[in-house]
């Protein structure tokens, strides 16, 4: 029987002295200065990496069909248990995925594999979990991907449209279940944008928003499809989540760069 990372605020909390006092940077060698982002026609298919791309207009059933495609599920182990949680595909090149997720779960122990839509599977490697903020990264291998027959779908960033959030967003919050991959899907609104919190060691944004162990992790979407944050847990019906700018400090300290969030290809 699997069982699920860490949970709720009140242990996120409790637990964030020494989850974050315990983390180590594992810095890895830049991905190729960001050719991923600059060649590639968001939307279109490179071998076996494809970038989404932002809706023209908002769209709930066609951005659920878009950020679906970006989660995956992560299974690690320790001392015989087996724990899961989810995942979302941040970058790629020619070489290897990005996956970010909590850093708790892969605190939790080693990681066992990636589990995609659809259910194909492939390993995948630790690249680094934050040193402050609970974060961390997997990469795999675009080899792996061709092994497995599985193509990785990128998500989406839209700077311009981030910052025109407030509370009458509706927002997409998907996570996985024991057995399955972004099929847990809960509708939220967002009741603070920036909320400094030193617990999680960055600001945190708030939602109004049931969510379900397994699903810390999971990505958080507008209705273009466009990624705004990752889920780090919840109590009741308020969820706290990292925004993607949040996200993109942390890929900058494992990997050394960044994603360009105003790229509107």
């Amino acid at each position: 029987m699997k069982s699920m990372g860490k949970w709720g605020i009140c242990i996120l909390l409790g637990a964030a002295a020494l989850l974050l006092g315990s983390c180590k940077n594992s810095r890895m060698e830049p991905m190729e200065e960001k050719e991923s982002l600059n060649e590639v026609v968001q939307g279109e298919e490179r071998d076996w990496v494809v970038f989404s791309d932002s809706l023209e207009g908002e769209n709930e059933e066609k951005a659920r069909e878009i950020a679906v495609q970006s989660i995956v599920r992560l299974e690690t182990e320790k001392n015989g248990n087996v724990y899961f949680g989810s995942g979302i595909i941040w970058d790629g090149d020619e070489e290897r995925i990005v996956i970010v997720t909590s850093g708790h779960l892969l605190e939790e122990g080693r990681l066992l594999g990636v589990i995609f839509p659809g259910g194909r599977e492939t390993s995948g490697e630790t690249a680094g979990i934050c040193g402050q903020k609970d974060l961390a990264f997997v990469t795999v291998p675009v080899s792996w991907l061709g092994e497995a027959d599985q193509k990785a779908t990128v998500v989406s960033l839209h700077q311009r449209i981030f910052e025109t959030l407030d509370g009458s967003s509706q927002l997409l919050v998907l996570g996985c279940s024991e057995n399955g991959v972004g099929d847990q899907l809960r509708r939220g609104t967002l009741k603070e944008k920036a909320w400094y919190r030193e617990e999680f060691g960055a600001d945190v944004m708030v939602l109004e928003c049931e969510s379900l162990p397994g699903m810390s992790g999971g990505g958080i979407f507008d209705c273009y499809g466009n990624l705004v944050g990752m889920l780090e847990g919840g109590s009741g019906n308020s969820t706290v989540a990292f925004s993607m700018e949040t996200i993109n400090e942390g890929y900058e300290e494992v990997f050394g760069v960044k994603r360009n969030t105003e790229d509107y290809k």
